[in-house]
């Protein structure tokens, strides 16, 4: 028992050979406390970039919950999935784990239950996010990094693209100043550059006064001839991505939308078979919007 308490070696020369091994330098009180500055800081940064990414979401779901997306969708639910900012929603949950990590690093990080330290970040990121969005920068932040980043897919350049589709009778572009064809007949570029022989026979008054306007709108109707650039034109709507308009507008124009689809879904009901030719196009010029909704709601004969 003695030899063996003799053999072993004192305290402090195992501490100075473990020290040797393990070349450990001492640090000074101000490293530490760098280090614990750099972790909160990262953690506040994480949380902030969480505050854009809720900010961004909530102008997207805010903002398109009022979109006339019978035009472009079947359905909301596919609406959505198209134009939801997954970016910044993976963001958001990429943010929130890196905010426990950095908390947990901290000096009494390891004091606060994972719970604790997960639904904290989310509920500051969801109020900053909130505050941001309330002051409208949600939109800001989408339109600058879509206007200055060509990769990012923002609101404006996902509204584009949904509406610029002659083929699915969907348009996006202004009158072109002081040219008409004729009392029917406008002519309308794109935002391709390409113009457009419009009939305007079916609008309603409120459409033309929105188009002479020469501000950037969406078309709804029927393209007769690509090549030759003639579109039959049944709905005008206003270009709504934009900071200023409030929900209140956006509201209206929806109203005024379902109203008018209501109403050419009663004409589209009345419309007789044999209007109808076997292709499923219209025959009769002055139709050409109630046949349309007439194939869009699936009353034309399979």
């Amino acid at each position: 028992m003695n030899s063996k308490e003799t053999s072993r070696k004192p305290l402090k020369d195992s501490l100075f050979e473990r020290i040797e091994t393990e070349k450990v330098c001492p640090r000074s009180r101000m490293f530490f406390w760098s280090q614990e500055c750099t972790l909160w800081s990262l953690w506040f940064l994480s949380v902030a970039i969480g505050a854009l990414a809720v900010a961004v979401s909530l102008f997207v779901v805010s903002h398109r919950q009022y979109e006339v997306y019978e035009v472009t969708h079947e359905n909301m639910f596919t609406f959505m999935v198209e134009v939801l900012p997954y970016v910044w929603i993976l963001t958001f949950f990429l943010m929130a784990v890196v905010a426990v990590f950095n908390i947990r690093h901290t000096k009494r990080g390891y004091r606060y239950p994972l719970w604790f330290i997960l639904s904290s970040s989310v509920v500051l990121s969801f109020a900053g996010g909130s505050a941001l969005q309330f002051f409208g920068l949600g939109f800001s932040i989408d339109n600058i990094l879509g206007s200055n980043m060509g990769m990012y897919m923002s609101q404006d350049k996902i509204e584009r693209k949904l509406w610029q589709e002659p083929k699915q009778g969907r348009l996006v572009g202004q009158l072109v100043t002081s040219e008409i064809v004729s009392s029917s007949t406008r002519l309308f570029e794109d935002i391709s550059g390409k113009k457009w022989q419009m009939n305007v026979s079916e609008l309603h008054p409120r459409d033309i006064e929105l188009l002479e306007t020469h501000k950037t709108v969406r078309l709804f109707g029927v393209c007769t001839d690509k090549d030759l650039g003639i579109f039959h034109a049944c709905e005008v709507f206003p270009w709504m991505l934009k900071r200023e308009v409030t929900p209140d507008e956006m509201l209206s124009e929806r109203h005024i939308f379902m109203s008018r689809l209501h109403k050419f879904e009663e004409e589209a009901e009345a419309i007789v078979l044999s209007e109808i030719d076997s292709s499923g196009s219209v025959v009769e010029t002055n139709d050409y919007c109630s046949g349309l909704i007439y194939r869009q709601r699936n009353f034309a004969p399979q």
